[in-house]
């Protein structure tokens, strides 16, 4: 299988790009995609695998498109037909063909060889991180040659590593003469538990004993603690009746206290700091009232006092409305002297542009010398056009003069020239008249082709060798195709029939057998009575009856009797297992079923092996023909079939090549000829007679073109000149138009006031004229406003001050101020007024505030003084305080006699005080003090006593202990079987692992033994083409268990492959790949093979000769290189036989 298109119409950064490989053909299948880094060259190799194996889950090219929309596209070379695939990102119907139908995977999957995508990665990609990892296997494997084939063989590149891994697990586990493996731990913690098993094992009898000794202890501890109890009770009850003699004497004096208020209440409802905090208030607020109405009665008289007069309000408003006026006023005062030194500045300023201008001042008005803008605009753009027109012609006389020049020095060079040789023309005439550009890669490719042709014929023809049978040319009476087809799809069939019919047989056998095997468990199981049976029994009855009748004596009719007996007795059995004789009934009718089933399977056996041998007989006959020594099965005789009718077509099409290719052909022949003739040297073929050819056309060609060059260039500056010349004379009567222009427009606008010429220097005298006029109306018009602003400012101010008797000041701004103070004295006194009202109306709202809160406080006062006894007479806040104070007291009395009453209760275990004062009523401090003296005596016997019993108890409890009654010693025994179970899977994993790390080693040696001469040559072969001849040949030496890899140099000298540089390793790495791919192309597997960019430790040499290990590669399948090297690119195209197709990105 071959790529002949890829396309990535959305993956990675592409959208609807497309490689386009080609047909293959019999050149060398190798092609290059060259780009910048992040181009994209990975993403193309990438692209290819999700064609052939579908997207991941997570995709890691989905950055640019959403996975959902990833779709690759490729057409595909399957056995010389061409397939068109897509694939997109689907869970199910992923593979879809150019119709967009879905199809199998086993659609695309059927030609890959049973790859797996890893195995393909492994196999046929190759990226600078393999090639790496594969030099590290390289040094890891120590030359090991049986690991190295088998590693590049089968794409694992740390084959050493794994093989490796296994036996260090594997002596992790267990090692002759180590004590830090698993099973050495184990066996020591196994060691220590029986040891301790040993030393804790006790006896019943001793258990016994202990045990008994234990009760005795416990017995005696009880009664030594209950008699230290009972003391300690005794002396509990003794220190509460000391406790509590002092109790009640404060009970006594509590009752006195509070005797004489006994009508005060039991609680208050209020906080007595509340009557400190109303007694505040009420002082504040009284306070706070009188100084209010004071206060009230000062404002009054104040505001009264105001000169408050209405009539001047009207004055404000009227001030208000000249106040812009005033501000002009003002800026007149200011502004007025300098805008009239403005216009007597511009006027100065007007008068020496006139002088500018060359005209006299005196008699001329300034004022009619100014243009408008539009006319200063028009005398610009005359003057520039005059100037421009004065600039081409001067420019025009200029290139004039240099053409002229020009013109001598051409005219030289053609009267320099060299002569025409004489025989050029008969070479050209030769190429021209053979069309050699379209003849020379039409002659080489048809050699090729040809070439192509004939080896591919020769190795069809060889591919038709059959063990030791071997043709030298094609047979004369071809094998039937279709009758080998029908032959192999007719044995395949029946041999698929029969092992169907096969498999039936066997299975009705095996029903068979089953269905006797149930009747005879039945019948003895249930004691059935057969029919066979109950038929036997039946005949024997009647013919006894038979003979009864006869004889008519007691024998006869015993004998009957006995046997009409059995048959009752068998005719019950049977009516009591109705049901289990139907049921034998069925099985003996399925078992005569599933007999007849296997006679005909028998039958249908015998007959389809009848068919499979006619047909074996006649491939065998067949075969014969042909001239094979032995017969072969119908598939291999089909497969030879194919292999022939392709090697009939590979030599049709060589002998169709060399028809095709003869005109052209003899065509390149007769060319080669005459051009001999006419070169200095015979030439060997066609291509160096066309390169010699074209050498001697090309260099009088050149000199050719030279001669006509100059006689053209002469010609192109001759006319040149002409123009110029023409154009000189334009521009100068262009600029004389422009004078006269420029003159009768100076006429126009200043008459003869102003010279032309003193204008064509500059136009800024009439600019600045036309400025300064400006500015000058300007500042008249702005001095006339500012004496029409004054002269209206003072009349106003004049009539305000007569209508409100005020003094008219020397200027109209004092009698503006005089006014505006008036006005504000006018508007303080009416602000101080509103401002009094406003304190008066808050002080009158803050005293009535104060007034309630006075009302509120003698309120609450009369409500908590309601409480106590004589609550008339409580009216002063100081007197409520101290009652509160003392009823505070009281309330404390009352609680602490409660307090004391039930801790006296507790003390003595009383029910009540009079019970209490019972207790007490003959007892002393001193009557306790004697009897807590005693009691102290008796304890400290009880509990020297008890400390013994405990002591003794204790010892006995670890007597008994000691025996592990808990399960330790079980637990122990089941440690010992954990660890014996532990060792025997600690063993049998060595066992796997060691066995494991043997057979794999095993089987890499078969490997060795099988393939070293194969892949050995081919790995020799293109290990001394990448290393430019410096290890010209590998060989092997037996070291220990080992085969070592060695290679050898130019001078004869051996090295190691662990020795050699990093770069070398690489090479050797590749070499073996390269090997490896030839033995899967051997073995009928061909598919595109990748690289990406691994020759970047080569130097130049070296990636010459990795170039045309990449073209054999491609000359057996299809090899794809991705680099984004250029110089690479240019050694490939210089280097390979046949030029590689190069797809730049």
């Amino acid at each position: 299988m071959r790529i002949r298109q890829l396309s990535l119409e959305r993956f990675g950064h592409f959208t609807d790009r497309s490689f386009d490989f080609g047909s293959g053909g019999a050149r060398a299948d190798f092609h290059i995609i060259y780009g910048a880094n992040e181009a994209g060259k990975t993403t193309t190799m990438e692209a290819a695998l999700r064609l052939f194996y579908g997207f991941p889950l997570r995709e890691d090219y989905a950055f640019k498109h959403a996975r959902s929309n990833l779709q690759v596209s490729a057409t595909l070379e399957i056995g010389g037909t061409l397939r068109r695939f897509t694939r997109l990102p689907k869970r199910a119907g992923s593979l879809v063909d150019e119709a967009g139908t879905a199809l199998p995977e086993t659609a695309l999957s059927a030609h890959l060889a049973g790859l797996s995508q890893d195995d393909y990665r492994r196999l046929l990609c190759l990226d600078d991180e393999t090639i790496e990892r594969g030099g590290e296997e390289i040094a890891t494997a120590q030359g090991d040659i049986g690991r190295l084939l088998f590693s590049a063989a089968a794409g694992v590149a740390d084959l050493s590593g794994v093989l490796d891994g296994v036996r260090d697990q594997a002596d992790a586990l267990w090692k002759r003469r180590s004590r830090s493996t698993r099973m050495a731990e184990l066996k020591r913690d196994l060691a220590e538990v029986e040891r301790q098993i040993k030393e804790r094992d006790v006896t019943a009898s001793a258990w016994k004993a202990l045990k008994k000794d234990l009760i005795k202890a416990q017995e005696a501890e009880q009664g030594a603690r209950a008699a230290r109890n009972a003391l300690n009770s005794d002396r509990a009850r003794i220190e509460g009746q000391k406790r509590a003699l002092p109790l009640m004497a404060e009970i006594a004096a509590l009752h006195d206290a509070i005797a004489p208020w006994s009508d005060y209440p039991a609680q208050l409802d209020f906080d007595p700091e509340r009557l400190i905090v109303l007694r505040s208030d009420r002082g504040i607020a009284a306070q706070t009232v009188d100084r209010l109405t004071d206060a009230l009665t000062a404002l009054a008289e104040q505001r009264d006092r105001l000169p408050v007069e209405p009539a001047l309000d009207a004055l404000a408003t009227a001030l208000d409305d000249l106040e812009d006026l005033s501000a002009r006023d003002r800026g007149a005062h200011l502004d007025l002297e300098r805008r009239q030194d403005d216009q007597r500045s511009s006027e100065a300023a007007m008068i020496a542009a006139v002088r500018d201008l060359g005209v006299a001042s005196a008699g001329v008005d300034p004022r009619s010398l100014v243009l408008p803008a539009g006319a200063i605009t028009a005398l610009e753009g005359a003057r520039d056009a005059l100037r421009a027109a004065m600039a081409q012609a001067e420019a025009e006389a200029r290139e004039t003069d240099d053409l002229q020049d020009r013109a001598r020095a051409a005219a030289e060079a053609v009267e320099d020239g060299p002569a025409q040789p004489q025989d050029a023309p008969r070479i050209a005439d030769i190429l021209l008249r053979f069309d050699a550009e379209d003849l020379a890669p039409r002659h080489a490719a048809a050699l090729q082709a040809i070439d192509a042709a004939r080896a591919k014929a020769d190795r069809a023809l060889a591919g038709l060798a059959q063990g030791p049978f071997r043709l030298d040319h094609l047979p004369e009476h071809p094998p039937s195709r279709v009758q080998a087809t029908e032959w192999a799809e007719g044995h395949d069939a029946l041999q698929s029939e029969l092992r169907t019919a096969t498999t039936r047989r066997d299975d009705h056998r095996a029903d068979r057998a089953a269905r006797h095997a149930q009747a005879e468990a039945l019948i003895r199981g249930a004691h059935l009575v057969s029919d066979d049976e109950a038929e036997a029994l039946r005949a024997a009855r009647d013919a006894l009856w038979a003979a009864h009748l006869a004889a008519l004596d007691p024998p006869t009719a015993a004998v009957f009797h006995e046997a009409l007996r059995r048959h009752d007795a068998a005719t019950d059995a049977r009516l009591g297992r109705a049901s289990d004789l139907g049921q034998l009934r069925q099985i003996q009718q399925a078992a005569a079923e599933a007999e007849a089933h296997v006679a005909q399977a028998d039958e249908k056996i015998t007959a389809l092996q009848a068919r499979i041998a006619r047909i074996e007989e006649a491939v065998g006959q067949a075969a014969r023909q042909v001239g094979f020594p032995e017969a072969l099965s119908p598939p291999d005789w089909l497969a030879w079939v194919v292999r022939h009718d392709q090697a009939r077509d590979d030599a049709l099409t060589l002998r169709e090549a060399r028809e095709v290719n003869r005109s052209v052909l003899e065509r390149g022949d007769a060319l080669r000829a005459e051009l001999a003739a006419r070169l200095p040297f015979d030439p060997v073929d066609l291509a160096s007679t066309l390169a010699a050819a074209r050498a001697v056309a090309d260099k009088d060609r050149r000199q050719a073109e030279a001669q006509a060059k100059a006689d053209e260039a002469l010609r192109q500056i001759q006319r040149e000149l002409a123009r110029r010349r023409k154009r000189l004379a334009g521009a100068r009567d262009a600029e004389g138009l422009a004078r006269a222009a420029w003159q009768q427009l100076v006429a126009a606008h200043l008459g003869d006031l102003v010279s032309p010429d003193i204008l064509m220097g500059t136009l800024e005298p009439l600019r600045v004229l036309r400025e300064h006029e400006a500015a000058r109306a300007a500042a008249e018009q702005r001095v006339t406003a500012m004496q029409a602003d004054q002269a209206r400012f003072a009349q106003e101010v004049a009539a305000l001050a007569r209508t409100h008797a005020l003094e008219v000041q020397p200027t109209a701004a004092q009698t503006f101020a005089a006014l505006k103070t008036l006005a504000d004295q006018a508007r303080r006194a009416r602000d101080a007024a509103r401002k009094l009202s406003e304190d008066i109306e808050a002080a009158s709202a803050e005293r009535a505030r104060n007034q309630d809160r006075l009302r509120q406080i003698d309120q609450e006062v009369a409500a908590i003084a309601a409480v106590f006894p004589d609550a008339a007479g409580l009216t002063d806040i100081d007197g409520l305080r101290q009652i509160a104070a003392r009823a505070q007291q009281v309330i404390a009395d009352r609680a602490t006699l409660a307090l004391r009453q039930r801790s006296l209760l507790l003390e003595l275990g009383a029910p009540d005080i009079a019970t209490a004062r019972e207790h007490l009523a003959e007892r002393s401090v001193a009557d306790v003090e004697a009897a807590l003296e005693g009691n102290r005596s008796d304890l400290d016997h009880a509990e020297d006593r008890l400390t013994g019993a405990i002591r003794d108890r204790t010892t006995a409890e670890h007597a008994l202990s000691q025996v592990k009654g808990d399960g330790e010693i079980a637990a122990l025994v089941e440690r010992r079987a954990t660890l014996e179970l532990q060792l025997e899977e600690a063993a049998l994993q060595h066992l796997e692992l060691s066995l494991g790390h043997s057979l794999a080693s095993d089987a890499i040696r078969r490997y060795r033994d099988s393939h070293r001469s194969g892949m050995m040559t081919a790995t020799e072969q293109c290990f001394a083409t990448l290393t430019q001849g410096a290890y010209p040949s590998l060989t092997t030496q037996i070291e220990k268990d080992a085969e070592i890899l060695l290679a050898v140099d130019r001078t004869g000298a051996s090295k190691r492959a662990a020795e050699m540089s990093k770069g070398t390793r690489f090479q050797l790495y590749l070499a073996l790949r390269a090997a490896a791919h030839e033995q899967l192309v051997a073995q009928g597997t061909t598919l595109p093979f990748f690289c990406d960019d691994i020759f970047e430790t080569f130097d130049e040499d070296r990636t010459s000769a990795a170039c045309r290990v990449m073209e054999a590669i491609g000359g057996r399948g299809q090899a794809i290189y991705l680099t984004h090297h250029r110089h690479v690119v240019d050694i490939a195209m210089r280097v390979c036989r046949v030029r590689p197709v190069l797809h730049e990105l």
